[in-house]
């Protein structure tokens, strides 16, 4: 699957918006840009002085100067993918857990987990906020969460910004969680691999979209629906398991159609839900 930005098929204006994006972001001084200088030749016709100007850099000797003076190189450099094995901390390992959670409604909403090793698929989630459904105590659902990686024994974690994770979960718990910090984090991966500066961002949505090639549900959303909650959370806990595999081999891994939802804390949920597996990627004629 190609996922990277084929510049024969862009316009030229979305190419060089694209080019000046990889070294600046898309903030403000992309903003500046672009209002200064609307085209490519209106931006190599311009002195680097008047450019340091625009952005507000008073440093000659800047990193971002030098990458915007040499604009074509700097791109082609920045958007060649660096697939690599060594990206992870443990590349060989078998039992991968993925851990997630949510957080818009209290201090721990819900944790989701997903495991993948030889034996297949194993997913779950815990809710720890009556509001959204039937509950258990924060530092149940942390215990519970434990009680499970106890059981598993993963050779590596892997989460996507994982270290927030950690800390809502530990913050929440009271006390440090350290198997936890045993892990691989996507965000991390993705930009070390330049697939953040090929797609367009480092987001999990980014990844799911434009890697995977999967519809999103949007945190807002999955908040108004019991069925769209689990399944958002279960999407963000699989699918950095894939990813990861993504980042270290170059290939898009084989996506399982459905994964099977395993366990819901507390059980009695399972009556108030439509399904009982994820479906993964959306057919391409969609």
């Amino acid at each position: 699957m190609k996922i990277y930005l084929d510049t024969d098929e862009l316009y030229q204006d979305e190419l060089y918006e694209h080019k000046l994006a990889v070294i600046l972001g898309r903030g403000k001084r992309l903003k500046k840009m672009l209002q200064t200088f609307p085209t490519e030749y209106d931006f190599k016709k311009a002195s680097l002085s008047r450019i340091a100007k625009v952005i507000n850099i008073e440093n000659k000797d800047s990193k971002i100067l030098a990458q915007l003076k040499e604009l074509d190189k700097t791109y082609q450099r920045l958007t060649k993918p660096k697939f690599d094995i060594n990206l992870s901390k443990k590349p060989k390992s078998e039992v991968i857990m993925c851990i997630d959670t949510e957080y818009l409604w209290s201090d721990l909403d819900s944790i989701q987990y997903a495991i993948k090793s030889k034996k297949g698929w194993k997913t779950g989630i815990i809710f720890t906020n009556d509001e959204i459904a039937p509950s258990v105590d924060i530092k149940e659902g942390i215990n519970i969460l434990m009680d499970i990686i106890t059981l598993v024994q993963p050779d590596i974690f892997v989460g996507h910004n994982f270290n927030c994770d950690i800390t809502v979960l530990e913050k929440a718990y009271g006390a440090k969680l350290k198997p936890l910090h045993n892990y691989d984090d996507t965000m991390h991966m993705i930009r070390k691999s330049n697939v953040a500066n090929i797609i367009g961002g480092a987001s999990l949505d980014n990844i799911i979209e434009s890697i995977f090639a999967d519809n999103t549900i949007g945190l807002f959303n999955a908040y108004q629906n019991l069925d769209l909650f689990i399944k958002y959370g279960l999407k963000d806990a699989i699918y950095p398991i894939y990813a990861r595999e993504y980042f270290m081999t170059g290939s898009v891994p084989e996506i399982k159609d459905k994964i099977k939802l395993n366990n819901i804390v507390r059980p009695e949920t399972w009556d108030l839900i439509q399904f009982d597996s994820i479906s993964l990627r959306r057919k391409i004629n969609e």
